[in-house]
């Protein structure tokens, strides 16, 4: 019966569709060592770590496999993006939330299946998230009247190293992530369903450096969702560079910016590298993925030495020429907003391309901000 109702459901809907200011020192300098002078690490500690031991560190629980398992594995995107961390949490999906995702008739005939098994056996006790299949609603903003100021979003900006123009911030609620995460899921299983091709929706042939990408502008209604909040954001970057950055050159790079990466599982970190080697630009990584979602990850910065961690919806921010590596995931899903701004620097040489001076033109710039 609950297939028979869940199949007709589908037929009938279709779904197109911080840390406080003052914890980092405006004057902060790297010393001989690669510290940080000015940097209070004690407030730090659960953001910015500089090692960690893999034989120590927890493995998040695989749904992966238990949905391989039911025959499910090709559902796991979908389903973990609207809240299911286990496959007892099944039990607790409603059809209106499964049609909403747009399985097809084979997956829900599964779904079906394994949601009726699960209510003759005792799963175990563990923390249920609140599942969703909601892919608008986070992003809303209020009525404002024809006059009115439009409202600015506080983007929490602090400073990491300012020697090294490196600095954090908050660029999305919790809500927001994890309607983007459901958005691009959404999308990527309804790409394999059109296609018939296992992984559609995610490619790796967009960057050589992660697994998995996706671009915004291919996940229907995620370009204009985010708009405000990126024109806003690029409007705040300038201050960060106090005068550096001629005004109103900042654009994203190219039409395929933004884009979306996912860690799936266990899975290598990026080698040691910068996102341009042709010319100076700016490069923002917002987390999107819940902190209980995976183990490892992070952003290794070479010119500090530190390993910067983030919280869901929080933004990196440094430019793309410094030396980086991502860090190895140990389990879970872990997913990435990446985007790569161009600019023009008042600098003129800065703008030269492949210049072997860039970086040295770009440390004497610093007197600029004296």
């Amino acid at each position: 019966m609950l297939y028979i109702a869940l199949v007709v459901a589908s037929m009938v809907r279709s779904v197109c569709g911080f840390l406080p200011t003052n914890a980092f020192s405006r004057t902060a300098r790297i010393d001989r060592n690669g510290g940080l002078f000015g940097y209070d690490r004690s407030v730090l500690h659960s953001s910015v770590v500089t090692s960690t031991d893999a034989s120590t560190v927890p493995i998040v629980h695989d749904l992966q496999s238990e949905l391989n398992a039911e025959g499910l594995g090709l559902c796991h995107g979908m389903l973990h993006a609207s809240g299911v961390r286990h496959l007892s949490d099944l039990k607790s999906l409603t059809s209106d939330q499964i049609t909403r995702m747009g399985f097809d008739v084979f997956d829900i005939r599964e779904l079906a299946r394994v949601m009726d098994k699960l209510t003759l056996c005792d799963a175990g006790e563990h923390e249920q998230r609140e599942l969703s299949a909601l892919v608008d609603g986070a992003f809303d903003r209020p009525s404002i009247g024809r006059f009115d100021p439009l409202p600015q979003q506080d983007f929490e900006m602090q400073v990491i190293c300012q020697q090294n123009d490196i600095y954090k911030g908050r660029l999305f609620t919790v809500e927001q992530c994890e309607q983007l995460n459901r958005m691009s899921e959404y999308h990527a299983y309804k790409r394999r369903s059109a296609t018939n091709t296992i992984g559609a929706g995610w490619t790796n042939e967009i960057y050589t450096l992660t697994a998995q990408h996706m671009l915004c502008k291919d996940v229907p209604g995620m370009l204009p969702t985010t708009k405000h909040i990126f024109d806003q954001l690029k409007r705040a970057i300038y201050p960060l560079f106090k005068g550096r950055i001629v005004p109103t050159s900042i654009q994203f790079e190219s039409d395929s910016e933004p884009h979306l990466v996912k860690y799936d599982g266990k899975a290598k970190g990026t080698e040691m590298h910068t996102d341009n080697s042709e010319y100076i630009y700016i490069t923002l990584n917002v987390v999107l993925s819940d902190d209980n979602d995976f183990t490892g990850g992070g952003t290794y910065i070479e010119a500090i030495d530190e390993t910067i961690h983030l919280k869901q919806g929080e933004m990196l921010i440094h430019l793309g020429d410094l030396e980086h590596a991502g860090r190895d995931i140990h389990s879970g899903v872990r997913s990435l907003l990446i985007c790569f701004f161009a600019c023009e620097w008042k600098d003129a040489e800065l703008n030269i391309p492949n210049s072997a001076m860039s970086r040295e033109a770009l440390a004497a710039n610093h007197a600029l901000r004296e």
